[in-house]
């Protein structure tokens, strides 16, 4: 009987040892695999990624630039619009000048003094020493004869966009102005008007052209009388 305990332990060891020995062994290829496979997943995820936002900010770009054309062609109509009504007012001005002049009640040596322009450097609205010599010598009429009151009339050369040309003539009639009230004269005699470009007083294209044209000119509106 002891033999037979012993045979039959013996077996069942045997077939343990048998049924362990059969399990399969681990494959270290799979988890290597695995990684590889999830590198693969995050960097196509990655690039599409890249994509969907390159392509948004290609869209923003274009939006951008329409937006760009858009407003450079309303700044384009809007200075066109200033420019027509500009033209417009000089026609007016001309015909008005024509039809209803203004008797300055001045001698013909102040008349010229009077009518002399004051001219200015390149893109400047500061009064150089000629031009104040000049507004100087208007100071002394102006004040010898206090009824009398003035339209300075402040004009470029053609150069520059419309827009810019009227803005730098307003700017050169009021230093004008500026300087006589600063001086004496009261301010209510004095009107200011810009033409920009459009009054040119030599129609030529080059350097003396564009010096005459840079220019501040005095026109009476109401007489000594």
């Amino acid at each position: 009987m002891m033999v037979a305990r012993s045979w039959v332990s013996g077996f069942a060891v045997g077939v343990l040892i048998a049924a362990c020995s059969s399990n399969p062994r681990p494959d270290p290829a799979a988890p290597a695999a695995d990684s590889a496979a999830a590198r693969q997943r995050a960097d196509s995820l990655a690039a599409t990624a890249r994509r969907d936002s390159l392509a948004a900010a290609g869209r923003r770009d274009a939006l951008a630039a329409v937006r760009v054309r858009e407003d450079s062609l309303a700044r384009a109509l809007a200075e066109r619009s200033r420019a027509d009504s500009v033209r417009a007012q000089v026609l007016r001005d001309a015909d008005s000048s024509a039809a209803t002049p203004v008797a300055t009640g001045l001698d013909v040596a102040r008349s010229e003094a009077l009518a002399q322009p004051v001219y200015f450097d390149l893109d400047r609205a500061d009064l150089p020493p000629e031009a104040q010599r000049l507004l100087d010598d208007k100071l002394a009429i102006l004040r010898a004869v206090p009824r009398l009151e003035v339209l300075i009339e402040g004009h470029c050369d053609e150069r520059g966009p419309d827009e810019y040309n009227l803005a730098l003539g307003n700017r050169r009639a009021a230093a004008v102005k500026r300087y006589l009230v600063e001086h004496g004269v009261a301010e209510a005699r004095i009107a200011v008007r810009s033409y920009g470009e459009e009054r040119p007083a030599d129609p030529a294209h080059g350097e003396a052209a564009y010096a005459k044209n840079r220019r501040a000119e005095f026109r009476v509106t109401r007489g000594a009388r």
